[in-house]
């Protein structure tokens, strides 16, 4: 038999990771099944609450009400699961996956957009506010040429 171990360093790094992916991931903190709307009810680490159709979750689909009452959240939030049937979903794979039925393309798009513009480390940050302090963005060297 082969001894797996693992150093401190790895130890660390996998900690890191684990706080990061808790700070930018959606995690769920509460799920419920509710019945009069055939739905489900997900309330995030944010304190967002979505409530999804279960005709949208495909794994759920032929799933016995009285089973979905028995629906529980994996200690770090980043699943949803019905452990006696085997059945366990992704909370941000969920999420990423019905966003585009509750909201209009348009808004996404804005979303997206407003995500993808801001800085996003601490390299990009300072590089921005160092950029803005000399009057912005440096020309690249073709628009610099044609001018």
């Amino acid at each position: 038999m082969v001894k797996h171990g693992i150093t401190d360093a790895e130890f660390s790094r996998a900690l890191d990771t684990g706080r990061e992916e808790m700070a930018t991931e959606l995690r769920a903190q509460s799920v419920r099944y509710v019945a009069d709307r055939d739905a489900l009810e997900i309330v995030t680490s944010r304190n967002a609450g979505f409530l999804i159709p279960r005709q949208w979750i495909g794994a759920l689909q032929d799933v016995r009400v009285d089973d979905l009452q028995r629906l529980e959240i994996w200690p770090d939030g980043s699943a949803i699961e019905i452990e006696h049937l085997d059945i366990q979903i992704s909370v941000h794979g969920l999420l990423a996956a019905v966003l585009p039925g509750m909201l209009s393309t348009k808004t996404l798009a804005a979303i997206f957009a407003s995500r993808g513009g801001r800085a996003t480390s601490d390299i990009k940050r300072s590089t921005a506010q160092a950029n803005g302090r000399k009057g912005g963005r440096p020309r690249k060297a073709a628009e610099t040429e044609a001018a």
